[in-house]
């Protein structure tokens, strides 16, 4: 019975002893980690810029070069002829962000539908209303400022038609313009001069 009362008493000073040890120490219990976390908000994406391109105008006719321009400029002031006109395309362009516009593609099709070949795009102009007149142009379209462009185009190869005349053609452009590709087309009747020149054969 006394080693019983002995064995007691040992166990409950190692007790104490051992909750004295160290008295401020203070047990806190973690907090479990959450099963699933929301994503961190993405970053607002910036709206497309909205772009409005129509092929407004259509020139279809002979390249001018240096000989055609001779010759016009002498029948203009012997006969007051019509000065020789180039192929070329007019365009009004708007954008809702300050743009820069690039031609990818002209392409010519006949009335079924049949490419006639690409034509070249250059000296891209636009109408100064202050001047009253068609200017160089670095193809930058400034924001909400609706452009009217015209480019002049390379000559299509009327050789492989046989009466060009009296005829309907399309003519389909695409443009690049904020990194977005945009498609335009027009049709134009070709219609067959009132007066033909000197020695053309019909």
């Amino acid at each position: 019975m006394l080693i019983r009362s002995l064995l007691f008493t040992a166990l409950v000073l190692a007790g104490c002893a051992k909750a004295n040890a160290d008295p401020d120490r203070v047990q806190i219990a973690e907090a479990p980690a959450p099963r699933w976390a929301a994503p961190p908000p993405s970053p607002p994406r910036a709206m497309p810029a909205k772009v409005s391109v129509e092929l407004t105008a259509v020139t279809l006719a002979d390249d001018c070069g240096r000989a055609s321009k001779a010759k016009s400029a002498k029948a203009d002031s012997a006969r007051g002829a019509r000065r020789c006109e180039q192929t070329s395309m007019q365009l009004a362009i708007t954008a809702s962000d300050a743009s820069r516009i690039r031609v990818k593609s002209v392409e010519l099709f006949d009335e079924d539908g049949r490419s006639l070949g690409k034509l070249t795009a250059s000296k891209p102009t636009r109408w100064s209303k202050d001047n009253g007149r068609y200017e160089i142009w670095d193809e930058l379209v400034p924001a909400g400022s609706p452009i009217h462009a015209s480019y002049v185009l390379g000559q299509p190869d009327w050789s492989h038609i046989g009466n060009r005349w009296n005829r309907t053609y399309t003519l389909k452009t695409v443009v690049t313009i904020g990194g977005v590709d945009r498609t335009a087309h027009k049709d134009v009747t070709l219609s067959a001069p009132t007066a033909l020149p000197p020695n053309v054969k019909t």
